[in-house]
């Protein structure tokens, strides 16, 4: 007898299950695709009309020898018909599975087990590899699979890969008509009834800022289609979780849907190995087992155990809040708004919330020149308000159904912080990339900490958080370069809480010494072995005019991170005990990172503070990343309109001398080249020739005199314009003296023995520069250079007195010496010696 393959499915088949059965059976033409007749009822239909077509065998008795079992769609030995247990259990033959559950107690030699909305996809992409022909009438059914189980591409278990797939199969001629016939299908009376008794009868509770909905209920019989009925009630109730608790005579059934990554609902039901996936799963109960009640406080408590903090009001809120007095005019309220950029003001009387007053309000009290009226005349009340802790879908709720703008924030009386709506828009369209306590998925590894040179610092700051109830978040750059295994000497923290007492035990521990900067909310630690700390408290900046230094005033970690210059540079590291090593990504920062993109947080990022446009620069060059193609544009436009021009002049220096310790400024700066950036921060349009060769010497000689290397890039600058630069830039005079000096052997053409000596009493450092930009006597300068690190000459001024000479001709002599060796006529001490006794011998005849 010939062996031969055989093809499994579960038992009650959805169209994912039939779809999978078909694409394995083109896999594998050999092969027999066994199925049973418990089918769903629309997949039954298509079942009965298409089956010549799809060629499955119906609940056969074994009769050929089997060479393996290819499971697709599950890989539950209590969903495979019972007849062929015994050869899963006892491992007779090999077992192949493609499934896209990530549960099941079935191990296979040969497992094709991914993430993806449907198990047809993982499928239909080998018969793709392998390059099996499809035609229009079996991508039809392999897209039937694809879309119901991604929910019409809906479901959080869609992937991109699902979306390609099912493009190839529209391409392929796949029918949507069909499509449309079988997934888009009416409810029955019946499934109406059951769907209007669940809305009715759920009920609604709130665990860790989830909006979770209960529905218990009783039916003489099963009800088809339960799946589609607990879709409908989860998007009708606006819930983030669902769970249905169905009795059906001895029968309880239990199905879970979410919308939200943050648990695993396998996970509230694991004590009865449920199958489905991460965010939808379904168990069978025996009523003589448990009861709906039992299994509703069950769950409930599960949920409770297992799900993570969501987004409450304090975590989204912006604080401290601008407040006004009722009693202050209309146009210096509009004042205050614009110089905030906010939609609405609180006001504010004797510590008490009186009023809200919005943009509109203001606009139409100034279009009827009533500018000199009070704000009370115009403000809105009484106000409506929630607290720190309320869910955030409350909050939603809230703005919706009283159409209002903005909510404030109120915790026993006192007004503590204020929800917009762009602050909702914003929570729910990043939310996938926001994870917990403010929700991250993303765990940083052990390794990468223990790695870390800070892993002690961190776990002291970790054991702070616990003892004295604060909270320290590691933020920017030194989360980046954590994430990419790259050194950080600079240790950014945010303190929400008592940050001195932070930088005490820090001080007291490490010996260190504390640099505070009341003006921007920060202070610096500087530790003993070149690592450094910056502390804040969790801050907001705002620009007075674009390039100026930032206004800073308390706000929230979100609103530090919204501050932020790129998205790689907005990530922050939870160091706090309950969830340390969690990155909270507001703005795709991790994703950005993946694809080596550099990318603003909006349009006048660079517009507001244009040392942005550097750092970016130096990013780029540094990460070997891009620019986003939008931030590219944006970064081009902000040049060439002379943003650059109004940075402060101070602000200035300190980006020039950063640029200068990067490992490859010369490549920073080429590029500033490129994007007609360096006339507007440097006395140049185009840098020296051979610079780059130029300054990698100075680097390597001289790498601590950065103000020399600035002097090389600024070389061929007309004097006048470099003198003014290094003023502005509130230089010392002697490297105003130095550049003077480099200007004027830039052109000359040899060297007198006057210059020689002059050139004799300046530093070596100095020297090398002089050497590298005077372009005609370069060499005669470097050999000036040489000779002085080779010592000579070699006779010293305590030679010379020894032998009897005093005062000023000493200096002289030594010049002389000096001179002879360089025109090449002494070589060695003793022609030094010599010289010196001709000279002796001279005077005194």
């Amino acid at each position: 007898m010939e062996k031969v393959p055989i093809i499994l499915t579960h038992t009650y088949l959805d169209f994912d299950a039939l779809s999978s059965l078909y694409a394995a059976k083109k896999l594998y033409p050999k092969a027999i695709a066994y199925t049973s007749k418990s089918m769903e009822r629309k997949v039954y239909e298509f079942y009965l009309l298409y089956k010549d077509i799809l060629r499955f065998v119906e609940n056969p008795e074994i009769n050929v020898e089997i060479e393996k079992i290819i499971l697709v769609d599950n890989h539950w030995l209590n969903r495979i018909e019972k007849k062929f247990h015994d050869f899963i259990k006892e491992k007779k033959v090999p077992i192949e599975i493609y499934d896209h559950h990530e549960t099941g107690d079935i191990k296979g030699d040969i497992e094709f087990i991914e993430k993806t909305g449907s198990t047809t996809t993982i499928l239909v992409e080998k018969l793709i590899e392998k390059r099996i022909p499809i035609d229009p009438i079996e991508a039809t059914i392999f897209l039937l699979g694809i879309y119901q189980d991604t929910g019409n591409f809906v479901f959080l278990n869609t992937t991109p890969k699902d979306l390609r797939i099912a493009s190839y199969l529209l391409e392929r001629g796949a029918d949507l008509n069909i499509i449309n016939r079988y997934i888009y299908e009416k409810l029955t009376d019946e499934q109406k009834e059951l769907l209007n008794d669940l809305l009715q009868i759920s009920k609604e509770i709130s665990i860790s800022g989830y909006k979770i909905v209960i529905a218990k209920i009783e039916r003489e019989k099963y009800v088809e289609g339960l799946s589609i009925i607990a879709h409908r009630v989860l998007d009708e109730k606006e819930a983030d979780i669902l769970f249905i608790i169905l009795q059906v005579k001895d029968k309880i059934f239990v199905m879970g849907r979410s919308k939200t990554q943050n648990i695993d609902l396998r996970e509230v039901l694991k004590d009865f190995n449920p199958g489905g996936h991460k965010t939808a799963t379904t168990i069978v109960l025996n009523s003589q087992e448990t009861d709906p009640n039992s299994a509703e406080n069950l769950i409930i408590e599960r949920l409770k155990k297992h799900l993570p903090r969501d987004f409450l009001a304090k975590d989204i809120m912006s604080y401290p809040v601008v407040t006004i007095s009722p009693d202050i005019s209309v146009k210096e309220a509009f004042k205050i708004m614009m110089k905030h950029g906010y939609g609405g003001l609180c006001v504010e009387e004797n510590g008490k919330l009186v009023g809200i007053i919005s943009r509109r309000d203001i606009e139409k009290a100034i279009n009827l020149k009533l500018t000199k009226k009070k704000v009370k005349s115009f403000m809105s009340k009484p106000v409506i308000t929630v607290t720190p802790e309320t869910p955030i879908w409350e909050i939603e709720k809230i703005l919706v159904e009283k159409n209002i703008g903005r909510v404030p924030v109120v915790d026993r009386d006192k007004i503590v912080g204020i929800i917009t709506r762009q602050d909702i828009l914003r929570f729910r369209f990043l939310r996938s990339t926001i994870y917990s306590p403010l929700g991250s998925i993303f765990q940083i590894s052990e390794e990468k900490i223990k790695s870390s040179p800070w892993k002690e610092i961190l776990e002291e700051l970790k054991n702070l958080t616990s003892q004295y109830n604060i909270s320290i978040y590691a933020i920017g750059g030194f989360v980046r370069d954590l994430l990419l295994g790259q050194s950080n000497y600079d240790l950014d923290i945010v303190v929400e809480g008592d940050i001195q007492l932070v930088i005490s035990k820090i001080i007291d521990k490490w010996q260190s010494k504390v640099i505070t900067h009341p003006q921007f909310g920060t202070s610096e630690i500087l530790l003993n072995d070149r690592k450094r700390i910056d502390i804040a408290t969790a801050r907001i900046e705002y620009y007075e005019e674009p390039g100026s230094l930032p206004k800073v005033e308390r706000s929230s970690l979100w609103l530090d991170l919204k501050r932020r210059d790129f998205t790689i540079n907005a990530l922050a590291m939870s160091l706090n005990e309950e969830n340390f090593g969690e990155i909270i990504d507001l703005y795709g920062g991790l994703e950005d990172l993946t694809r080596k993109e550099l990318r603003v947080l909006h349009n006048l990022s660079f517009i507001e503070d244009p040392t942005r446009i550097l750092r970016g620069v130096r990013l780029e060059v540094r990460l070997g990343f891009n620019f986003e193609e939008k931030t590219f544009k944006l970064l081009k436009e902000a040049i060439e309109n002379g943003f650059l021009n109004k940075i402060a002049k101070e602000r200035l220096k300190d980006e020039i001398f950063l640029i200068l310790q990067e490992p490859q400024p010369e490549k920073v700066l080429k590029r500033l080249e490129e994007l007609n950036a360096l006339s507007y921060i440097l006395p140049v349009k185009r840098l020296p020739k051979n610079f780059e060769k130029k300054n990698q010497i100075l680097r390597r000689e001289f790498p601590e005199k950065l103000e020399l290397h600035i002097l090389n890039i600024i070389s061929e600058a007309d004097t006048e314009e470099g003198k003014k630069w290094l003023q502005d830039l509130k230089f010392p005079k002697k490297v105003l003296y130095q550049f003077i000096l480099l200007k004027k052997y830039e052109n000359t053409n040899t060297l007198s023995e006057k210059d020689i000596k002059s050139l004799l009493d300046l530093p070596n450092d100095l020297l090398l520069l002089l050497s590298l930009t005077a372009k005609k006597i370069g060499k005669n300068i470097l050999r000036i250079k040489l000779l002085k690190e080779k010592g000579v000459p070699y006779l010293k001024g305590e030679d010379l007195i020894n032998m009897g000479f005093k005062g000023k001709i000493i200096g002289d002599l030594l010049k002389k010496l000096f001179l002879k060796h360089y025109y090449g006529e002494v070589k060695s001490k003793e022609d030094e010696e010599k010289i010196i006794k001709e000279f002796i011998n001279s005077t005194q005849l």
